[in-house]
């Protein structure tokens, strides 16, 4: 098992003060003196292209454009073959600056933007015109061809703007849209998290909006929940949603990289299992304990009895924050397993029509040059295909003929 996308945290630096930032991230004109400077991050990246080839690396902060070396690293990923997305609050994002990072080797930004509007996103954001200054860095990555993503915080005072904020990313031409549900963690935690109710009620109108709008690609995030809403269990893709998507990713398809160089399993889980100026990143996630315990121990409490325990499991950075194990319930999830449901068991799911189809040895290693973060899914889809038409086996041209349109970002 290996992680299929990996956030770094280049910079605690930012240009603004976001009431919600998980890293609490500061105004600083230099850089801190523990940050991983240009050498050490590409050794770094070295590191995440072994571990992980086609991986998609965002590439984040605070506000990475602050970073005068972002370019040397995007194009240190791009050539190893990983997926260099930005992950960045769009303020600082010029024309000049979208160039740049297409030349060096983006692929795409994801841009955050909390409301249809700007009062919100302004106050949040700390900064009046932040807003504007976002649809302006939109606008720019738009006209440079990089993939644009909508990212957008959930909160009580937006949780209404859903629809809105699916019109805005359709109108800016964004290929994805993600709603993050809040962890409280960082200057997250003096923020008014949604209840177990509204948490749920988002969630189905966010499925909604996926069904209404299926060229746009919206997603929840931090929200496991969505698997059990759509009855996907462990191992299950539907097309739409991978297989190996369901559950918490945290330490399972997933890892986050501080700005010192520490691993830990997300940005919401502060624990640090190690530094990459001390130890290898593959050492650390095949082999510490924490990571260890994330792929094999069940949920404590009514995770742990669900019948979703494997496909959705719950937050385990919710359960860390609320009951200080990794391991708890997820204290935000109002579910209970009906009484005539048994627990859900390991095997679960599986494959619904038959064995799967074999591969070609010339297909097979098509499929292995699709990027890592989309390689299952795309596998899923096309051996679900063939098991329509009834092929057991998938070459070239049946390959070629069932390609998606379009792959993120637009990679071939």
């Amino acid at each position: 098992m290996m992680p299929m996308i990996v956030s770094w945290n280049l910079t605690r630096r930012c240009n603004l003060t976001c009431g919600h930032c998980y890293l609490d991230a500061v105004q600083r004109k230099r850089e801190t003196p523990d940050e991983l400077n240009t050498e050490e991050a590409c050794g770094v990246i070295e590191q995440i292209a072994e571990l992980a080839p086609g991986a998609m690396l965002v590439m984040t902060g605070g506000e990475p454009l602050i970073r005068r070396d972002l370019p040397v690293l995007v194009e240190a990923a791009a050539k190893l073959g990983l997926m260099p997305v930005i992950g960045t609050n769009g303020t600082l994002l010029s024309l000049f600056r979208a160039v740049e990072l297409k030349r060096a080797g983006a692929v795409g930004v994801g841009i955050s933007v909390d409301s249809a509007t700007s009062a919100f996103h302004d106050r949040l954001r700390g900064q009046v015109g932040a807003w504007a200054a976002a649809i302006a860095g939109i606008e720019a990555a738009r006209q440079t061809g990089l993939g644009v993503l909508l990212q957008a915080t959930l909160f009580e005072e937006n949780r209404g703007e859903l629809a809105d904020l699916a019109d805005l990313a359709e109108s800016a031409g964004a290929m994805a849209l993600n709603f993050f549900f809040l962890v409280c963690t960082g200057r997250g935690v003096t923020q008014t998290d949604l209840s177990s109710a509204a948490y749920e009620e988002a969630l189905q109108e966010i499925l909604r909006l996926q069904q209404a709008r299926p060229k746009l690609m919206i997603r929840a995030r931090c929200a496991p929940y969505a698997r059990r809403l759509q009855g996907l269990h462990a191992g299950v893709s539907d097309g739409a949603y991978a297989d190996w998507s369901s559950a918490c990713l945290a330490g399972r398809r997933y890892l986050r990289i501080t700005p010192s160089g520490g691993v830990t399993p997300c940005p919401y889980i502060p624990q640090v299992v190690g530094n990459l100026r001390e130890s290898a990143l593959k050492q650390v996630w095949e082999e510490h304990p924490l990571f260890r315990r994330l792929r094999t121990e069940l949920p404590g409490g009514k995770c742990g009895d669900c019948d979703f325990r494997f496909s959705c499991g719950g937050c385990r950075a919710r359960a860390l924050a609320m009951h200080g194990d990794l391991m708890a319930e997820d204290p935000k999830c109002g579910y209970c397993r009906p009484a005539e449901a048994v627990p859900e068991p390991l095997a679960a799911g599986g494959r619904t029509q038959g064995s799967a189809p074999s591969w070609t040895p010339e297909a097979r290693a098509l499929l292995e040059r699709i990027p890592g973060f989309v390689r299952e899914r795309v596998r899923a889809n096309l051996e679900r295909e063939a098991e329509k038409v009834r092929v057991e086996c998938i070459d070239l041209e049946f390959m070629r003929a069932h390609r998606p349109s379009a792959l993120p970002f637009g990679r071939p």
